[in-house]
């Protein structure tokens, strides 16, 4: 389990996640939104979408390991999800507002917990026993690693013009 201070530097870096998601798309226009950058490849939009529908299995998956004994923790296909789901025809600042609020949402929770909170775990489908550090841990760095795909992405369409 991790102490008290790598809790607060993780907790940080959950908490940032809209703001380094917000910075990393400012600016883009419609087309730069929808580039793919190679095939069977996400556009920005399709990231976005996704990491906002992640958010939401996030957002229940804390309040289940919280609010319930063991839960157990459903996986999903995330190229399931973006076709079925529509993910290039999802409004992309919407999401990014529901990404935002949600993570504001699940963040405060932490704000009071009690120690042996942290200890509390779910039962994931695939992964098997994970506790609450590792789903918070999870997040943050999906998030981050996101930012960096979009980052990418970016570049490669600044070399082209």
């Amino acid at each position: 389990m991790a102490d008290a201070a790598e809790r607060r530097e993780l907790l940080e870096r959950f908490r940032s996640g809209p703001g380094n998601l917000e910075r990393s798309i400012d600016g883009l226009s419609e087309s730069e939104i929808e580039f793919r950058p190679g095939p069977g490849k996400w556009s920005i939009r399709e990231i976005v979408i996704h990491l906002c529908d992640s958010e939401i299995v996030c957002a229940h998956r804390v309040r289940a390991i919280l609010g319930d004994d063991e839960p157990f923790l459903v996986s999903y296909d995330q190229d399931n999800w973006a076709g079925r789901l529509n993910y290039s025809k999802r409004n992309l600042s919407q999401s990014v507002d529901l990404f935002r609020l949600l993570r504001k949402t699940t963040a405060e929770l932490f704000r009071d917990l009690e120690e042996d909170a942290w200890d509390r775990y779910g039962n994931h489908q695939d992964k098997g026993k994970v506790s609450l550090v590792e789903v918070v841990k999870l997040y943050a760095e999906h998030c981050e690693n996101h930012v960096a795909q979009i980052r990418k992405i970016r570049l490669q369409l600044s070399q082209q013009q």
